[in-house]
């Protein structure tokens, strides 16, 4: 009894220490392992940041893991918000235990590196150790990629001639400011507004020189406006604006001062030249097709009552 007693405490001790030289090599493989990698590589617990190699620490703008952990607690203080990005409101203090449970394992984020003062997008792959409640953090830079994904966008949704949204931009932003109308009880308005006589322009003075009345028209119409609002060319000499939290008065009075401004401004190679301006608001229950009529209305009666005015419907 004594001696099986013996060996009882024998085969303990023994598995402790093989326990403890298996965990020091373990952590000794993953620290060579951190540190051998290309990528920004964390070793984290969820809560605290147990390792990362040079790289991180040159982007995050620290010389040793100390230093890193004696001025921050969270890598979501490195997140810069942006749309598809995670930031530190998406999942909160948990979020590398969220991420890890995921389908995919991975999310998008927006940092500001230290070591060259840029913007870089990374692809973070989460990886939990088997057996522990530590993850493995592996940094993608995707810059690049979503770079020419956002240039490929915006040529998408910019008109080339005028430098503002396209009708394409607009039908999107539409589909938000409608649900946040009627979720939020959010109010908005519309000005529809264009050229008089354009054809004539075109006729007399060339289409080069119709081209940049139309850009010197939205680069003055552009001026006039808060950065809340949205301008942008409906269409040939058609050009419309969102104005957010704005009622059908204000964005009267905003159509007006738009209006004097055209009608005072000399354009290249024409001199002046007027605008006619439909303008309506938001009523709950509108539908999209409703509303664009409204204020499609509002400007043709602007045109049959004369020209060169601003009509609210």
């Amino acid at each position: 009894m004594e001696n099986l007693y013996i060996y009882t405490v024998v085969a303990i001790v023994i598995w402790g220490i093989s326990h403890y030289l298996y965990r020091i090599r373990s952590a000794k493989f993953i620290q060579s392992f951190i540190a051998s990698q290309n990528n920004i590589t964390i070793l984290s617990t969820g809560s605290k940041v147990r390792n990362i190699n040079k790289l991180g620490l040159d982007v995050f703008g620290f010389s040793s893991l100390k230093s890193f952990s004696h001025e921050t607690n969270s890598l979501l203080n490195f997140f810069i918000a942006e749309e598809d990005c995670l930031d530190k409101y998406t999942y909160g203090k948990k979020w590398i235990e969220k991420v890890d449970q995921t389908k995919h394992k991975s999310v998008k984020v927006k940092v500001r590196s230290k070591a060259d003062g840029l913007y870089h997008y990374y692809r973070i792959k989460v990886s939990r150790l088997e057996g522990t409640k530590e993850y493995v953090l592996i940094f993608t830079d995707i810059s690049d990629m979503e770079r020419t994904k956002n240039e490929l966008q915006e040529c998408s949704e910019i008109d080339p001639l005028t430098q503002i949204y396209n009708r394409v931009k607009i039908n999107h932003i539409f589909e938000n400011i409608f649900v946040n109308a009627e979720k939020h009880n959010q109010k908005f308005s519309v000005i529809l507004f264009d050229i008089d006589h354009f054809k004539m322009i075109n006729d007399t003075h060339g289409h080069n020189v119709g081209d940049k009345v139309l850009f010197e028209l939205a680069r003055l119409t552009k001026s006039l406006f808060r950065n809340k609002d949205t301008l942008a060319r409906w269409g040939g000499e058609e050009f419309i604006i969102i104005l957010k939290e704005t009622d059908g008065k204000q964005a009267s009075i905003l159509a007006s001062r738009v209006r004097v401004a055209i009608d005072k401004y000399y354009f290249t190679g024409v001199g002046h030249i007027s605008c006619s301006f439909g303008v309506t608001e938001y009523i709950s229950g509108d539908s999209k097709i409703a509303f664009l009529e409204r204020v499609d209305e509002a400007l043709y009666m602007a045109k049959d009552n004369g020209r060169n005015q601003v009509v609210i419907k």
